[in-house]
């Protein structure tokens, strides 16, 4: 469920290049070897004694178009984290359903009583493209699904109180859908991807949207952000967008996870950080971010003087996301997909552990990858399988 290894460390290594020439044509040679469809964005469910994998892919597509243009959730299964078998199309786009007939985006899985919740992101066609919204999906087996309901979970003047189009390209984010369920009261916390409206003069007003449930399909009440330029505590506020959030609890902390391109940095934060901090942190794309807080409602902020989370710039992987491994609930498996590649990591290649004020992502021991290297030829790839 992993691309190989040789071509998984030349993405990792692409990272680290500054832009040229080199780049490019090393870029564009290995998206040439790539037979098969674009993967992007996995996430897992735990299902008992399974693990079911949710991810995203699309045909490569012909230029002008991005490959993120025409989004589809896949899924998988696996009983151990490694062997894993395709079940195919979970959601695709519903040409009768304006609002998400152009193309699925990300979100996360849940299950309660027996029932499977899929939320998710999606958006219209043509001009539509970027104007995202969120729905739910069901199922009662895992494998087959059917829309809650025909209309997304916001109306645009619930949106629109907050939240709004990006200033300088009117892209409406709206995606990447978290839940959590907090067991002490009981509801539900969706944590999603956005704009903020109002707030800094400039473009970098990328936040993370909170909704609050007292049932899982809703209604859902809207919030202000819980991490963004008004609420964090960040001068210069950084980001552009915060995507693929993930939120989790552990020594008495609520951690939010995100990305962010580099090209979506703000340049005055990025002139504005120490020297020391420069020379120890190589702030690219496989960067994963991380504020914190002492309760799920946020606000999330610094706990440290720098938000990034040590190690993730070097696994080569975007929209990193941790999964618990089941034989040490102490230590984490991180997730993502190279984007120089569009394939998955799904595996338990990279490892991640909880420190007082953050998580550290580490490779696994030589022994290990030595391991893993004869391991992945026997394992499902369906990068090179079109499904």
């Amino acid at each position: 469920m992993v691309t190989s290894k040789s071509r998984s460390n030349i993405a990792a290594l692409l990272e680290f290049m500054p832009p040229s020439k080199g780049k490019e044509i090393t870029t564009r040679v290995l998206r040439s070897f790539q037979k098969g469809p674009n993967l992007w964005d996995p996430w897992i469910l735990k299902d008992g004694d399974v693990y079911r994998l949710f991810y995203l892919m699309a045909p490569k597509p012909v230029p002008p178009a991005n490959f993120w243009s025409q989004g589809t959730i896949y899924g998988a299964i696996s009983v151990d984290l490694q062997n894993w078998k395709s079940t195919g199309i979970v959601l695709e786009p519903d040409p009768s359903n304006p609002w998400e007939s152009g193309r699925i985006l990300a979100g996360s899985t849940y299950k309660e009583d027996g029932i499977y919740y899929l939320f998710y992101s999606a958006s219209g066609p043509g001009e539509t493209l970027k104007n995202e919204k969120i729905g739910i999906a069901t199922s009662t087996d895992g494998l087959n699904w059917k829309r809650y309901s025909p209309n997304p979970l916001f109306s645009e003047d619930e949106r629109s109180r907050w939240y709004g189009p990006q200033k300088d390209t009117g892209h409406f984010h709206w995606r990447d859908p978290y839940i959590v369920k907090d067991y002490s009261s009981g509801k539900y916390y969706m944590f999603i991807t956005t704009y903020l409206k109002d707030g800094s003069p400039d473009r970098y007003q990328g936040c993370v949207a909170l909704a609050v449930a007292d049932k899982i399909t809703g209604p859902y009440e809207l919030l202000p952000p819980v991490a963004g330029p008004t609420v964090s505590e960040i001068e210069d506020w950084p980001f552009l967008e915060m995507e693929r959030p993930q939120v989790i609890y552990r020594n008495g902390k609520y951690y939010l996870f995100f990305s962010c391109w580099s090209s979506n940095l703000n340049p005055k934060w990025l002139e504005n950080l120490p020297a020391e901090q420069i020379r120890k942190n190589r702030i690219h794309n496989t960067v994963l971010y991380c504020l914190i807080s002492d309760n799920i409602s946020g606000p999330y902020k610094l706990a440290v003087d720098l938000p990034i989370v040590r190690g993730s710039g070097k696994t080569g992987m975007y929209g990193t996301n941790f999964f618990p491994i089941p034989d040490n609930p102490e230590e984490f498996m991180a997730i993502g997909w190279y984007h120089n590649v569009s394939s998955l990591e799904v595996s338990q290649r990279f490892k991640a552990r909880f420190t007082d004020q953050s998580i550290e992502i580490t490779p696994n021991s030589l022994e290990k990858l030595i391991e893993w290297k004869r391991s992945w030829l026997n394992q499902t790839r369906l990068q090179s399988k079109r499904i």
